[in-house]
């Protein structure tokens, strides 16, 4: 079984923490300096504060634990803590008051090789991502699909939403979520970020 770790400054974990995860253990944040390394953490809980600095926090615990996969639980989430978090190596950002069953979506959806962020949090990676110029040059992997299937991906790849897509297209909304679900299927990819990312030749964040 994948053993989770939380890194927090509190004294005493949060209830949802050991509610959705009863073997995990809970330990103060690393400093810099630390050697701790445990092969058996699969998965790390990076506990942060509005003040904290979450780019710190993820660089020392991927330092401390490279085996491991790190997920950012925040005090009061927000945008740019989200952005920062997952461009220092981050696979997930999510409250650190979430419920029990959302934490353990989170790590289903990360032990598989997903990520995980908020609706706002991926709108602003996925206009981060797009080219400024709406220049494209398609990869050869896009060969893979459908006429259709690859439209709907290259404009996921620019940012539009689903029901943006439908208008463009002239098809209805439940369509593109249909494409959406093959597309995801013939080129191994689990949402639409990772999508974008594979489309625009950038990294996954956490790789």
């Amino acid at each position: 079984m994948n053993r989770h770790l939380f890194l927090t400054d509190r004294s005493l974990s949060l209830p949802g923490w050991l509610a959705a995860f009863p073997e995990a253990r809970v330990r103060p944040h690393p400093a810099s300096g630390d050697e701790f390394t445990d092969t058996a953490v699969r998965l790390a809980w990076i506990h942060v504060g509005p003040a904290d600095d979450v780019a710190a926090r993820v660089r020392v615990a991927a330092r401390v634990l490279p085996g491991a996969r790190l997920i950012v639980l925040a005090n009061v989430p927000g945008q740019n803590q989200g952005l920062a978090a997952l461009e220092a190596g981050a696979s997930g950002y999510l409250s650190a008051l979430a419920a029990p069953e959302l934490l353990r979506q989170v790590a289903s959806v990360i032990e598989n090789g997903g990520l995980w962020v908020g609706p706002e949090l991926l709108d602003r990676l996925l206009a981060a991502i797009a080219p400024r110029d709406g220049a494209r040059r398609a990869p050869a992997v896009l060969d893979r699909l459908t006429p259709r299937e690859r439209e709907v991906a290259l404009a996921v790849a620019g940012g539009a939403a689903n029901k943006e897509i439908a208008n463009r297209l002239g098809i209805a909304e439940r369509t593109v979520k249909a494409h959406l679900g093959a597309i995801y299927e013939t080129l191994g990819v689990r949402d639409r970020l990772q999508l974008s990312l594979l489309i625009n030749g950038l990294p996954k964040p956490g790789n």
